[in-house]
């Protein structure tokens, strides 16, 4: 797996053995990061599910201003330090090694992150336990965009944090849906 653009474009990522991780494909980094295309420059980023960390690497390599990585699994902890300190982006980056939606209490009070990737795993309710939790932190600006990864058979609520569904794209079996003011 790499980098697919920005400053570190091409550079080689570090990857979990096995299925408990479940990286983000180059395809939909790509399409994603197309979509965003200006919003992210100076951006504040918080990748919620982090894993590996190849969605808020790719976007501190499109000119995120710094990334939050959520992610407690033990090994992708481990590799995903890897991945930032090989990219050199550690300045950049904080990691939140903790379970969501518990996790959301060890950021920083007054973050207000301008885009929120939740990409927790298909099979689990995590998304809808770490989006109810989310309304009663203040962790999205007024004018931030919440971008789900979900498996695109699911059903999704018309709104989010108080934000109407801006658009969605499906990816074969996976689909990114955008809620922005």
């Amino acid at each position: 797996m790499r980098i697919g653009g920005g400053n570190t474009r091409r550079r080689r990522l570090r990857t979990v053995a096995g299925r408990d991780v479940r990286p983000t494909s180059g395809l939909i980094r790509q399409a994603l990061f197309n979509i965003l295309h200006g919003l992210v420059q100076d951006a504040i980023f918080v990748d919620l599910f982090a894993g590996t960390g190849s969605v808020g690497l790719e976007a501190l390599s499109h000119g995120a201003r710094h990334v939050y990585f959520v992610e407690h699994d033990r090994r992708a902890l481990a590799t995903l330090q890897s991945n930032i300190h090989d990219c050199a982006v550690v300045e950049q980056a904080t990691i939140v090694a903790a379970t969501l939606p518990r996790a959301l209490q060890q950021l920083p009070i007054s973050l207000q992150a301008d885009l929120v990737f939740l990409d927790p795993p298909y099979a689990s309710e995590l998304a809808e336990a770490t989006l109810e939790v989310l309304v009663h932190h203040d962790l999205l600006a007024a004018q931030g965009i919440l971008i789900w990864q979900h498996l695109a058979r699911k059903s999704i609520p018309p709104t989010a944090l108080d934000r109407p569904l801006w658009k969605s794209h499906r990816y074969g079996s996976s689909q990114l849906s955008f809620y922005a003011a």
